[in-house]
């Protein structure tokens, strides 16, 4: 499990006594067991997901606002992170391998405009962890047009 896999590296980082990464492991670990904590109940692989997904994009975040001040020690911080983190989620999808599988599905439900909800319904378990969510959108919109 994704789980046991980030324990036993933030404790291989411990005793490596790699300060950088066990912080950084940590958070995340930390965001596990608070998941775990408030909702009675041990963390599946896709919360798991989920808790980095909502890590690396806060991270993106502040390396971009930390890009914008030009602070040399907090771009490089955040690149460690997210270097990071980033191999603990499932191989990613291009863009053209998700408009595919979008037009598939439009076209086999018969879909149009008005059917956006059904469509976003259909493609997010397909691409959860494995693609932006927030470029499927745009996506759609632009394969209806």
């Amino acid at each position: 499990m994704l789980k046991e896999e980030l324990k036993k590296n933030e404790i291989a980082a411990m005793k490596a006594r790699d300060k950088q990464t066990v912080s950084v492991l940590r958070l995340v670990n930390a965001e596990i067991k608070a998941y775990e904590v408030n909702e009675r109940k041990d963390a599946t692989d896709d919360v798991v997901i989920k808790i980095v997904e909502k890590q690396l994009k806060q991270l993106k975040e502040t390396l971009q606002y930390a890009i914008q001040l030009n602070d040399e020690a907090k771009i490089e911080e955040g690149n460690f992170a997210i270097t990071l983190l980033t191999p603990y989620l499932p191989a990613q999808l291009s863009d053209e391998e998700v408009q595919e599988m979008l037009k598939e599905i439009i076209t086999k439900g018969n879909y149009g405009p008005a059917d956006m909800g059904k469509i976003m319904k259909e493609i997010m378990p397909m691409v959860n962890g494995k693609f932006d969510r927030s470029k499927i959108n745009p996506m759609v919109k632009d394969i209806l047009k």
